[in-house]
């Protein structure tokens, strides 16, 4: 929970909070480059059992993790149905960004702001603009060497702010974990 941007700036203020994370089985078990994996059993096991453990970290703060199982566009409006506001960690990679444009279209009336907070140094702290940042890590690291400053660690919050109310339909997101099976995995 500590060094979370996108976490503190959601409870900053809020009477409630609702950490979400979806596990999308077509990012899983499914073939990328030259027929490899997009990510093995081992690795999707891992990032369960790390997800299950974020869970655990966010009840001991007096808060939940909600758990959806589908495509983000389709499960984070359900999920945030009636919501102001809705943070992320902005994405840099395509895929990623696109998965953002698609829940956008669907948000209604809620509000998206992305948080940066996936690399040591600030884009724009290196000449770049979020949105501009480069893929490839030899023109960025070109860029930000001798021009941006390390960030201290943000603290995790000593308590979050409580739930919000969930439609009962909702309300099992709370105690999901998808299995290996659900993901496309034979184990």
């Amino acid at each position: 929970l500590d060094d979370n941007p996108a976490l503190q700036a959601a409870c900053t203020g809020a009477a409630s909070v609702l950490p979400i994370f979806v596990f999308d089985p077509s990012r899983f078990n499914a073939p990328a480059l030259a027929g490899a994996r997009k990510s093995s059993a081992r690795r999707a096991r891992f990032l369960l059992e790390s997800v299950a453990c974020l869970r655990t970290q966010l009840e001991a703060k007096g808060s939940g993790l909600a758990v959806g199982v589908g495509r983000p566009e389709e499960v984070v409006p359900k999920l945030c149905g009636g919501f102001e506001a809705l943070y992320l960690q902005q994405s840099v990679c395509k895929e990623e960004n696109i998965e953002e444009i698609r829940v956008t279209k669907r948000l209604a009336d809620c509000k998206l702001s992305r948080v940066w907070g996936g690399t040591l140094y600030l884009p724009e702290e290196c000449g770049q603009s979020p949105d501009n940042t480069p893929t490839m890590f030899t023109s960025w690291k070109n860029k930000a060497e001798g021009r941006g400053t390390i960030r201290q660690p943000l603290e995790a919050p000593k308590k979050l702010p409580e739930l919000p109310p969930l439609a009962e339909e909702h309300a099992g997101a709370l105690k999901c974990l998808p299995t290996l099976q659900e993901l496309g995995y034979s184990e």
